[in-house]
């Protein structure tokens, strides 16, 4: 299902808008066989990288499908060898196919990048398969080391995300012109001037998103510096969360079209200091304790979290009515999803989705606290719930648009909500699987086979083997860390 999936994504990312034009075959052939290597400029590494990533799923999910039907070094071979003819044939279709299409043009550099990314799918596969087994079973067991490892996972995933697309700067003249670029400041880059309260919501938002870079940092100063206390800790903390930020924004300033802040990088500080705090104090936070919270809290956020949303998506022009217009904005929406990604830049198209990812994802989280609070155990059922809640907050949102000046409606924004709030249900239950799987054992934990355990728990009731109360991972309202 995943391989013909990544296939279908690849199609539709590389043939939309599929309105096809009336030329002859003859000169699209005669187009496609002129082609010729362009200058790997900036603008066109951006594009290149961005193809190699759109093909890696196709390459390892085609990988992992087929590998299940061979056997030994040679039948490995054949299938990597078959999964990178297939990602080139896939291209080379794709690129002929373009030529009947408005703002398409075919390109060596584009088939270079895509064949470049199935070759990266079949070797990650076939690199990383073992150890992904292991840390998937060591998943789904639960525990302290399935937690660890799903940190170190969300942290890997949080600084390739904060760099995404990945194009990095090559050369001295890319060198001086990001140094005379709008795009980095000491606290704030020119180019966010603009945003206003924006700028500090999001800079809210950068530090709640590092809170469990904070904790896995938290957890490796306590394996490595268990002597240091007091100040010293203090301290120690702080120069750890300032290396983080510093070192993700100089990430930042070394891709073309990133935006390198004083600002960011402090809230990226922020949010690991308060992450190794939540660690330290974590003895205080109990499930059997938090869950009376839960709806409380949820309570409480429901109307802040309802202003932020309003603020993000409907303030982006200082809340100026224009009510005349809404016909106009009717009759020119295009309903085709990620129509409106298609014809921006690589990187405000993954900004967008990467910010309504965020936006939607506190709807999922909420309702799974909402439905855990009661009775502490793991939803059942919900995640639908949660999918339908926020999509139609997305249509209200995006239909607000249709009244503010400078801003239009996009319907993607409907099926990105609805996707980030399935996220959030999984990622509260993911959480929540490992945390009641904490006991203390004599031996450390061993993973259990992957055919022994059961399919990823998020919405399934709770194991009856992990036994709550004095018995479980917590005992006199401390967790056993």
């Amino acid at each position: 299902m995943a391989a013909w999936l990544s296939l279908l994504a690849v199609l539709y990312a590389t043939l939309m808008p599929f309105d096809f034009g009336n030329q002859s075959v003859a000169q699209a052939w005669a187009h496609f066989t002129s082609l010729d290597v362009p200058q790997m400029r900036a603008s066109a590494r951006q594009q290149w990288v961005a193809n190699i990533l759109m093909f890696v799923p196709l390459g390892l999910f085609w990988t992992a499908w087929l590998s299940g039907y061979v056997r030994g070094f040679l039948g490995r071979c054949l299938v990597g060898l078959f999964v990178v003819l297939l990602a080139l044939a896939t291209t080379a279709t794709v690129e002929f196919l373009q030529f009947w299409l408005p703002r398409r043009e075919p390109s060596l550099l584009d088939m270079s990048g895509n064949f470049m990314g199935g070759v990266v799918g079949v070797l990650t596969w076939y690199g990383l398969s073992g150890p992904g087994r292991r840390w998937l079973a060591t998943l789904r067991q639960g525990g302290l080391t399935a937690l660890r490892r799903g940190l170190v996972i969300y942290g890997v995933a949080y600084v390739l995300f904060a760099w995404l697309p990945l194009d990095f700067i090559v050369s001295w003249q890319e060198w001086v012109g990001k140094l005379e670029s709008n795009g980095w400041g000491l606290w704030r880059a020119p180019v966010s001037e603009d945003a206003g309260l924006r700028w500090w919501v999001l800079r809210s938002m950068v530090v709640v998103m590092t809170l469990p870079v904070g904790i896995l940092v938290g957890w490796w100063m306590r394996g490595h510096f268990s002597a240091v206390s007091g100040w010293g800790r203090f301290f120690l903390s702080v120069v750890a969360a300032m290396m983080f930020g510093v070192w993700v924004e100089i990430g930042q300033f070394l891709t073309i079209s990133g935006i390198a802040e004083g600002g960011s990088a402090l809230s990226r500080a922020l949010g690991v200091v308060l992450g190794i705090g939540l660690f330290v104090w974590r003895g205080h936070f109990s499930p059997d304790r938090l869950r009376h919270w839960a709806r409380p809290v949820v309570m409480l956020s429901l109307i802040p979290y309802l202003a932020l949303m309003v603020l993000l998506n409907l303030g982006g022009k200082g809340f100026v009515l224009e009510a005349g217009a809404v016909s106009e904005k009717l009759e020119s929406m295009r309903f085709l999803p990620f129509w409106y990604h298609y014809v921006v830049p690589e990187a405000a198209a993954i900004g967008s989705v990467l910010l309504h990812l965020v936006m939607y994802a506190p709807v999922g989280i909420m309702m799974w606290l909402w439905r855990w609070g009661p009775r502490g155990v793991t939803p059942l059922g919900g995640p639908w719930v949660a999918v339908a809640l926020a999509m139609t907050l997305a249509v209200v949102m995006e239909s607000g648009k249709l009244f503010m000046a400078g801003l239009r409606p996009d319907p993607t924004s409907v099926w990105i909500a609805a996707a980030a709030a399935w996220v959030g249900w999984q990622a509260c239950g993911a959480v929540w699987w490992g945390l009641r799987g904490i006991r203390d054992y004599p031996a450390p934990e061993r993973p259990r086979s992957v055919r022994s355990v059961t399919d990823f728990p998020g919405i399934e009731p709770p194991d009856p083997g992990f036994v709550r109360g004095g018995e479980s991972g917590w005992t006199g309202g401390r967790w056993r860390v």
